[in-house]
């Protein structure tokens, strides 16, 4: 008897399986050792985590490309670039020690 190929649709889910959880073991490598200690924070961790890292690498992709940074200024260097750079590093990171704080409560 002959096994039936699966069909694209699996093959799309394994592989979107396989990306999910080398991304979550990424993620476990940049948090090592601070890992999480509650059953919430491996959930977030492993089913939050990947889409949100993804998310992230893609807008800041966006927001920091080329196309963005010569509408600021078209100079090769520019300190507003730099500055705006900061806000926006500063807000995301403020905004993520506000979630964990509230995590941890």
């Amino acid at each position: 008897m002959q096994r039936e190929k699966p069909t694209k649709r699996l093959q799309f889910l394994f592989g979107l399986a396989a990306v999910w959880l080398v991304v979550a073991a990424l993620l476990i490598l940049q948090l090592w050792p601070d890992l999480p200690k509650t059953d919430l924070g491996w959930f977030l961790l492993v089913v939050v985590g990947p889409p949100a890292y993804v998310a992230g690498e893609g807008f800041f992709g966006w927001l920091f490309s080329e196309k963005h940074g010569k509408e600021i200024s078209t100079k090769q260097f520019s300190w507003l670039r730099v500055a705006l750079a900061f806000v926006v590093v500063a807000v995301v990171f403020g905004l993520s020690i506000v979630v964990s704080s509230i995590l941890k409560q």
